[in-house]
Parts: C-alpha cells; structure tokens; sequence
C-alpha cells in the first residue's frame, strides 16, 4: 500500500507497559488515544495531575486520523512535546506513529521530541498493573463481549456473572462518568443492541440505556452519537500520503548516504586492521585464538515473535536461563532475529545443543539456528569482555523493535 507510512523507517518506539505508565506521568507530555471516540467515550488514560495531558483526535474512524494529524492546531499540541500513543493492542499505533515520524520528518513545523507506543496495548498495561494503574472506565472491544473491565490484573468481560467482583473493585473503574446514554442522558457505557447514530456518513455506536432501549427501537431515527451532538466536524484535509511517504523516505536515504560518506575515511584507515581481524576470526589467520563461552549460546533465525519466556519453553524452563541478550542493529536499533542467551550452567547449555541436535528447535514454527556463543580472545592488556555487554543490564521479555 503506497499510503501506508513506512514501519521499516518510521514506526514509534515501543515502550513496556511499566516505562509507558512513568512517561504519563511527566510534564511537556502528551498522550494521544488512536482509537474511534465511541471507543475512547467508555474508558481512557487519565494521567496524574502536573503530568501528560491527554488528546482525544474525535475520530469516527481510523480513516480520520491522517486528516486530523494534517491539522495546524493538531501540529502545535504535538510540536516540542513528547509524544505517546495507545490503543486496545497495539497495532493501530504501528501505523499511527509511523505516520506522525514520517510526516514530522518532512515538516518543520511538527517536530516532537520523541513519538513512542504502548507494547500490548491496553490489555497488557492492565496485566501490569491488576488495580487499573492510570486507565479509568472500560475497554471497548469488536465482539460480543463489547467492553471489558480490569479485574484482579486481568480484562473481564462486564457481563452479568462479573458484577458482584466488580462492584468489589469500586467505582474508579467500574463506571465512567462522562459516558452517557444518548437518549436520556443519564450516566451509561454499556454498548448493547447494536444502536448506531442516525445521521448522515456517521453511523458509529451509540449508547442506550436498559431503560431506554424500547424508545430507540422504535425511533432509531432519533439516535445521535457524542460527535454529532456537539456538531464535531473532521478536519477536511488530508494529507498526500503517498508524495509524504516518497519525501520523507528520500530524506532518510540521503542521511544515511551522508553518514556513510562521512565514515568512509575512517573505514579506509581501518581497512588493514579490519583485514587482519576478519581472518584471525574465520581461522585463516595462524595466530587467530577464539573464546569459546561454555554456558552461551548464540541464537539465530528467531521470528521477531520471540519472548524470553518462550526461548524458556524450547529449553525446558525459564529457570534453565540467566538472561537473554538480544541482539540489535547498531545504527537502528532493531532486532534482527538473534541473541546470546547464558544458561545457568555449561551443563545446560549441553543440554540445548543437544535437542537442538535431535529434532530442531523451531519456535512459532520457525527452526532457528543454535551453537556456542564464540569471540576473538582478548589481549591480557585489554583485560576481560564486560558480560552483559550493556551496562545496568535489565532482562526484557520482548526484543526491542527499534
């Protein structure tokens, strides 16, 4: 799709449910809710006072939301500011914020200090924080469930043989105040009946009470949505997608040529040592010597679906693992489907090799590639490889997207 932004080049930076919850609460913040606004109207993000402020862009569709990003009054919420976006799981932002990276790339005018997504979505933040965190309301779904509410770390459906825990959890999330049947009016989010707004182009699901409901049955000609009500008109700009994308991807290139260009002296000065190197590690070299890890192992060939807890399961339990390192691109920052995992003992690390050696290991039905973590043996001078090689070493359970 020639309009879809670019995720290789422009896709937001993913942040685990823990980081996304600490960026809410910084100031110079804003947080942006990339779904439809019937979505948005039953539940939401209510960051802490003095931090993020909270963006709803109206929408009655996805289709909207370029338009709404071409906005001049959009662009200035989001100039200088720290941008943070989320959805009900995540993939709408992949789109969204690639959108706003590509579209900022080209315009001086819109220039963020950062563009980042919330990994999982909602559902996750919940898994992460079982008292609800900063959501407050429910979370609207594309099923019969409809709307979910957080229960004891996990989404609930709000049906009836959920109530009573429900009610134990207390109001914060159990109701949403500004959420109102469009009948009546009176405090509602419950979506039953499948009632949609009457008016012209719109059509989007509205709200209508238990007691309401044999009114709109027989006027559904008088249902109207929030949007509608108030008189919300989508900007009517949209932006030329396609000639954005070509502009902003052409800007990324000649970076990147620049900054390849401006390397190229010191590559050439390289050149000899890097020979030498190259053959010292493939073993052509008489004086090559290589480290051989005992308890690592060197993964190749993951799908970018992998988890710590799931190299886990190929390996018999999380317990037989140290830590993963996952292996990134340096210039990007990307995964790109490999790792060094240490197990808990050189017996361990046996052990895999072995499996891996009897009928494959294939995780999401893809084989990977396993052998022994190797490096080209250091001088005594330069003293012992720093392990993990990245300081203040947390252990994440995903592989970073770049």
């Amino acid at each position: 799709d020639d309009k879809a932004p670019s995720l290789k080049h422009f896709a937001g930076e993913h942040l685990e449910a823990d980081e996304y919850h600490k960026a809410m609460a910084e100031p110079d913040t804003v947080i942006v809710d990339v779904r439809n606004a019937y979505e948005s109207a039953i539940g939401n993000f209510q960051p802490p006072p003095g931090g993020a402020e909270l963006i709803d862009p109206k929408m009655r569709n996805s289709i909207e939301f370029p338009k709404w990003l071409n906005d001049p009054q959009t662009q200035e919420k989001l100039n200088g500011k720290k941008v943070l976006m989320y959805c009900t799981g995540g993939i709408r932002c992949e789109r969204a914020t690639a959108l706003l990276n590509q579209m900022s790339t080209v315009n001086p005018n819109l220039k963020p200090k950062g563009v980042y997504e919330l990994r999982g979505g909602i559902e996750r933040y919940i898994k992460s924080f079982p008292n609800g965190g900063y959501w407050n309301g429910k979370n609207y779904l594309f099923d019969r469930r409809m709307e979910q509410i957080p229960l004891n770390g996990e989404m609930v459906s709000s049906g009836d043989h959920n109530q009573q825990q429900i009610k134990e959890q207390g109001p914060r999330i159990a109701t949403t105040p500004h959420a109102k049947c469009c009948w009546c009016r009176q405090p509602w989010s419950i979506y039953r009946g499948k009632f949609k707004c009457c008016q012209s182009l719109c059509g989007v699901p509205v709200i209508v009470c238990k007691s309401c409901e044999s009114d709109a049955l027989a006027n559904p000609q008088k249902l109207t949505c929030e949007l509608c009500k108030e008189g919300y008109k989508t900007p009517e700009v949209m932006p030329d997608l396609v000639g954005v994308k070509r502009k902003a991807e052409s800007i990324v290139k000649e970076q990147t040529s620049d900054s390849n260009d401006s390397n190229n002296g010191r590559k050439q000065a390289s050149k000899k040592k890097k020979t030498i190197s190259d053959k010292e590690q493939d073993g052509s070299s008489p004086s090559s010597s290589k480290q051989v890890f005992q308890d690592r192992l060197f993964l190749a060939r993951l799908p970018l679906t992998v988890t710590f807890s799931k190299l886990g399961e190929v390996f018999g339990g999380k317990d037989k693992i140290k830590l993963v390192h996952w292996l990134t691109d340096k210039k990007t920052g990307a995964f790109y489907g490999s790792c060094i995992v240490q197990m808990v003992s050189p017996e361990a690390a046996q052990e895999a090799l072995r499996i891996a050696s009897s009928g494959g290991i294939k995780i999401d039905k893809k084989r990977i590639k396993i052998s022994m973590a190797t490096s080209v043996k250091r001088n005594s001078s330069e003293g012992e490889e720093p392990w993990p090689p990245i300081p203040n070493f947390v252990q994440k359970e995903f592989p970073p997207i770049g």
